[in-house]
């Protein structure tokens, strides 16, 4: 099931969600910050951010147990894809296809490129990424991390096996 964060409720959830980001992240790509430090560094980040309007979270539940989360905005026929984290035992399983299948019937029609950031230690991110079809710009991404894009047809095509873009069914 996916709902999409009431924003009202973030103080509710947003810890919740830095505890999954910090499980699947502190071996792959530690911040060398303490557990504390690390979560109100990213609490005072993401919930201001949170307030603008094109951002958005969708929470992704298997029964009533969050298993996931995904962080994104649109602007301008871009998706940038914020941060996307499942917990680990729904990794590598079919939630992310079901959430793709989800999305494909809530984005609008008229995307035209998908963009995401990954850090550089998330090999397994990149790869992923990749096999989407997006590719790493050659721009002056800041490091510790990578800037990936592919025109939202390529991304399309992977999931629905033809060139429409998220059509409604």
């Amino acid at each position: 099931m996916f709902i999409y964060l009431n924003k009202g409720e973030k103080d509710q959830w947003l810890p919740q969600l830095f505890d999954l980001l910090y499980e699947n992240m502190q071996t792959i790509a530690p911040s060398g910050l303490s557990y504390e430090a690390e979560k109100a560094q990213w609490l005072k980040e993401v919930s201001p951010a949170l307030e603008k309007e094109p951002r958005k979270i969708l929470l992704c539940f298997v029964g009533e147990e969050l298993a996931g989360y995904l962080q994104y905005y649109i602007r301008d026929g871009l998706l940038m894809v914020e941060e996307l984290q499942l917990k680990k035992k729904y990794q590598r399983s079919l939630l992310f296809y079901s959430l793709c299948k989800y999305l494909r019937k809530v984005l609008p029609q008229d995307l035209k490129t998908v963009e995401a950031y990954a850090d550089k230690r998330n090999a397994a991110s990149i790869r992923l990424m990749e096999r989407l079809g997006m590719k790493v710009c050659e721009d002056e991404t800041p490091a510790p991390f990578v800037h990936l894009r592919a025109p939202a047809e390529s991304i399309y095509r992977f999931f629905m096996g033809n060139t429409q873009p998220f059509s409604r069914v």
